[in-house]
C-alpha cells in the first residue's frame, strides 16, 4: 500500500490572486477548524498589499494582536539553503523532527516555544503568499489555543538565536531542527560551482546578495544576445499579478515557457521573429546563474538552433516577454494559448480565471479534460503523485484500501467503495467518469469525507499529472 498524506483539507481551486478565504481545513485539530477558515489568503507580498506598519512580521513580538495580524510566506534562499521559506522580515523559518504531520501536531510548548517560537495568525488575520502554494499551507491548534502555521502539514517556526535576517544558526541543531522547503520538506544546501559542460557557474541567493554588477545581466538595458546580458541570471520563485508561485529573473521580470517547445529532449521551437518577441534567457561560459528559491537541480542549458545556449527548467527552454515593461508585469500570460508564466518546477500557471487567451485550438469540453491535460481549469499544475483510497470516512477501513498513483488519467478499480481519500504529491482532478470524463474536481489535499464534496463512493478516475 502506498504511503499516505495527513488530511488537510479540500477546495475546489481558483486561480491564485485577489483575496481568499481558507476553506475548513482539517489540519486544525477540533476546535481549531472554524477559526482557521477564517483566515484570508493572499496573493504577493505584505507590503505590496498594503499592510499597516508594525504589525505581522514586523510588529513588536511582545505585542502578540499586531503580531498575529498576518504572516508572509517567502520562497527564497538564506545562506547556502535553498529553497526555503522566510518570512516578510527575511527571517528563516524552521521545522521539527519531533513533530507530527498525521495529524499536524506541535510538540514544542513552553520552553522549547520560546526559544522555538511558533508562526502563529490569529482568526480573522491574513496570510501572504510569495512564492509559497496556498495548496501548501495549513493551520493547527496549539496547546494555548493559538494557531499555528503548517507548511506541508508540518508547523513552522522562528529560531530565537537567528539574529539577522538571512541568518541559518537553527538548521541541523540537535539534528532534528531545519529549514522548511515550500512544500514542507527540510532545507538542504543548494548545488554551487561551475558546470564542467557548459562553463555556466552556479550560486546560491541573488544576485546583489552576492555582489553581481547590477548594471549588467538581468538589470542590462541593452539587447538580450550583447555579452553584458548574460553576465548573469537571477531565478526567483516568486509571485507576480496574482499568479503564485511563478518564477521571475533578478529584475522581477515574470519568465515564461512555450507549449510548443518539448522538455524531453529540451527543445526550443521559438526561433527567428519569435525569439525577438520572447527573447530566451541565454547564457554562455562564465555565465553566473544564481539561484533563490529554485531548486538548481531542476535547471539545466539546451542549445538553440542558431547555437546559441538558452536556460531551462526542468526541461522547459525560458523566456521573457518584450510586451512586459515593468518588473511584475504578465502581459505575456496566456498568449495565444500557448505562453504561460512558469513554475518553480517548470509546469504552466494559468492565468486568472484558469482560461487561456483565445488560440487555433478549439476549447476543451467543460466537462472532459482531454488526457494530456494536466493544468486544469483553477490555474494550478496537477500533482503526479499518489493517493491512498478509503473504504471509510476519516480515512478508516472497514473495507480495506488501496493505492493509485500517476503519471496520467488513472482508473479508480472499486469506486463504489472509497469515502475518503488520502493524497500524497497533489493536486489532482477527481472524475465521476471512466478515462477522466464526466463531472469533475480538483482537490489539493487529502478528503475526509467525500459526501462533503459530492463524490462519496463515485469518484470513477482520477487524473494525475504527467511525467
Amino acid at each position: 500500500m502506498l504511503a499516505a498524506l495527513v488530511a488537510t483539507g479540500v477546495a475546489a481551486l481558483t486561480a491564485c490572486g485577489g483575496g481568499s478565504t481558507a476553506g475548513t481545513p482539517s489540519a486544525a485539530p477540533a476546535g481549531g477548524a472554524d477559526s482557521a477558515s477564517s483566515i484570508n489568503f493572499l496573493t504577493g507580498t505584505a507590503q505590496q498589499n498594503g499592510a499597516p506598519q508594525n504589525t505581522g512580521d514586523f510588529a513588536d513580538p511582545a505585542d502578540t494582536d499586531a503580531a498575529e495580524q498576518w504572516v508572509e510566506l517567502d520562497a527564497g534562499s538564506a545562506g547556502d539553503l535553498n529553497p526555503v521559506v522566510l518570512n516578510g522580515k527575511g527571517f528563516l523559518l524552521y521545522r521539527f523532527d519531533k513533530d507530527s504531520p498525521k495529524p499536524p501536531t506541535s510538540n514544542c510548548n513552553g520552553d522549547c516555544a520560546k526559544k522555538w517560537p511558533p508562526v502563529t495568525v490569529k482568526p480573522g488575520g491574513k496570510v501572504f503568499l510569495n512564492g509559497v502554494d496556498q495548496k501548501d499551507v495549513g493551520f493547527l491548534k496549539r496547546q494555548d489555543g493559538s494557531l499555528q502555521v503548517t507548511i506541508g502539514n508540518w508547523a513552522v517556526y522562528r529560531f530565537s538565536g537567528d539574529a539577522q535576517p538571512g541568518d541559518t544558526k537553527g538548521q541541523g541543531v540537535q539534528g532534528t531542527w531545519f529549514g522548511v522547503t515550500p512544500e514542507g520538506g527540510k532545507a538542504q544546501a543548494s548545488t554551487e560551482g561551475t558546470d564542467p559542460t557548459t562553463g555556466v557557474q552556479y550560486k546560491t541567493g541573488t544576485a546583489k546578495e552576492n555582489g553581481a554588477d547590477l548594471t549588467q545581466g538581468d538589470d542590462y538595458k541593452g539587447p538580450r544576445t550583447d555579452d553584458a546580458a548574460m553576465k548573469w541570471i537571477q531565478l526567483t520563485r516568486g509571485s507576480a499579478g496574482g499568479l503564485n508561485p511563478i518564477v521571475h529573473d533578478g529584475a522581477g521580470m515574470t519568465i515564461y515557457r512555450f507549449d510548443n517547445d518539448k522538455p524531453k529532449p529540451p527543445t526550443s521551437n521559438c526561433n527567428g521573429d519569435c525569439a525577438v518577441k520572447w527573447p530566451p534567457l541565454l547564457v554562455k561560459p562564465g555565465t553566473r546563474i544564481f539561484v533563490n528559491g529554485v531548486p538548481a537541480a531542476k535547471i539545466g542549458i539546451v542549445t538553440r538552433a542558431d547555437g546559441s545556449r538558452q536556460v531551462t527548467l526542468n526541461g522547459w527552454p525560458l523566456y521573457r516577454f518584450s510586451g512586459d515593461k515593468n518588473p511584475g508585469d504578465i502581459n505575456g500570460e496566456g498568449v495565444g494559448g500557448t505562453w504561460f508564466a512558469v513554475s518553480p518546477t517548470g509546469g504552466k500557471v494559468l492565468p486568472k480565471g484558469g482560461t487561456p487567451a483565445p488560440s487555433s485550438t478549439p476549447p476543451a469540453s467543460s466537462t472532459t479534460t482531454p488526457p494530456s491535460s494536466t493544468t486544469p481549469p483553477g490555474g494550478v499544475t496537477l500533482g503526479n503523485g499518489s493517493a491512498i483510497l478509503d473504504s471509510g470516512v476519516n480515512f478508516a477501513e472497514p473495507k480495506g484500501s488501496f493505492g493509485v498513483a500517476g503519471p496520467g488519467c488513472v482508473a479508480n478499480p472499486q469506486p463504489s467503495l472509497v469515502s475518503s481519500i488520502q493524497l500524497s504529491g497533489g493536486p489532482v482532478k477527481l472524475w465521476k467518469g471512466p478515462n477522466c470524463t464526466g463531472q469533475s474536481m480538483v482537490i489539493t489535499a487529502s478528503v475526509p469525507d467525500l459526501s462533503k464534496i459530492g463524490f462519496d463512493k463515485q469518484v470513477t478516475s482520477i487524473r494525475f499529472g504527467d511525467k
